[in-house]
């Protein structure tokens, strides 16, 4: 089985609900909504996350917004997401993953299996739909 990347468009990314923000600052690089990130090393700005190393695997949340300056990013520790329809190929509970792919999540494990949320069921309305549930 490969890893596959799921394709997160940053128009589709609305927060359901939040459990934990972290402070909103500035990012070393351009990141979008729906995108894994961790802090850099050097600057101590959020920098794009990869499960390619441990030091990369480093993830603390997933951005949710960017500010109108394409700089400021807002990003969740913990809480659901919506995610457009990313996570239709998965099954509920399934795991969802930090891919090595700067800021990518995907359906299996990276080099360094890291476990960034799961697929959760959201009920506004008969039907539920697929929200990620992001536990970091």
């Amino acid at each position: 089985y490969h890893m596959a990347n799921l394709t997160i468009t940053a128009s589709d990314v609305k927060i359901a609900r939040i459990i934990e923000q972290l402070p909103d600052g500035p990012a070393d690089e351009t990141v979008t909504a729906g995108q894994a990130v961790r802090y850099s090393t050097s600057t101590g700005k959020y920098t794009k996350a990869n499960g390619t190393t441990a030091a990369e695997a480093r993830i603390i949340g997933i951005c949710t917004a960017v500010s109108g300056d394409g700089v400021t990013i807002s990003v969740m520790r913990r809480g659901f997401l919506e995610v457009g329809s990313a996570l239709s190929g998965l099954n509920y509970d399934a795991a969802v993953y930090l891919s090595d792919t700067d800021g990518t999540l995907a359906d299996a494990a990276g080099t360094v299996s890291t476990v960034v949320g799961r697929v959760v069921p959201g009920w506004a309305a008969t039907t539920a739909e697929k929200l990620l549930f992001v536990a970091l």
